[in-house]
């Protein structure tokens, strides 16, 4: 499975691509929660396989994010309701890759896929309230603000309302 537009691609996440990225993963400040202390990330080889293995335990669907040939970020598929809903979670190894787009276009592929492929009619999303760049991000994807508590943000997407640009592409299609 591989779902493609141009230099970005998401592509299932297998253990030694999780090596791969968590060797250049750095942790983002602007995830933390307020009064929550920054820590640095060290790579540490047996919290990886941890961090593998808990996401088959939990069912998730972990897609890398590739640009070009490398390995730049995750997008994760969870609490999956079959037929219903599922939320997405994404995650750039670095800030050498924000601002670039990569996040939005990685977004739209998979959205398109959940409600393509999984057939799910319903993503929802979540952020830290601080996290105003993936707040952006969301909107630009075409999710909606369904609403907020202390510390985060809660968005939603349906395959049935999915929103038109000024130029007539919906967010999880081919043509964007």
């Amino acid at each position: 499975m591989q779902i493609r537009q141009d230099r970005i691609r998401l592509i299932p996440m297998t253990p030694d691509m999780y090596r791969l990225f968590f060797l250049e993963y750095e942790n983002d400040p602007d995830v933390y929660l307020p009064g929550q202390e920054y820590t640095h990330y060290e790579y540490d080889e047996e919290k990886v396989a941890e961090y593998v293995q808990r996401q088959r335990d939990l069912k998730r669907i972990p897609l890398a994010i590739m640009c070009d040939h490398e390995i730049v970020g995750e997008i994760m598929i969870r609490s999956i309701e079959p037929r219903q809903c599922a939320t997405l979670g994404i995650v750039l190894k670095n800030a050498r890759y924000k601002d670039r787009g990569i996040g939005t276009q990685a977004e739209r592929l998979a959205i398109q896929y959940v409600f393509d492929v999984l057939d799910i009619p319903t993503l929802y999303a979540d952020t830290v309230r601080t996290n105003t760049r993936s707040q952006h991000v969301l909107e630009k994807a075409g999710f909606t603000l369904i609403r907020e508590d202390g510390d985060f943000k809660y968005y939603r997407i349906d395959r049935a309302k999915l929103p038109v640009s000024p130029d007539g592409v919906k967010p999880g299609s081919d043509e964007v």
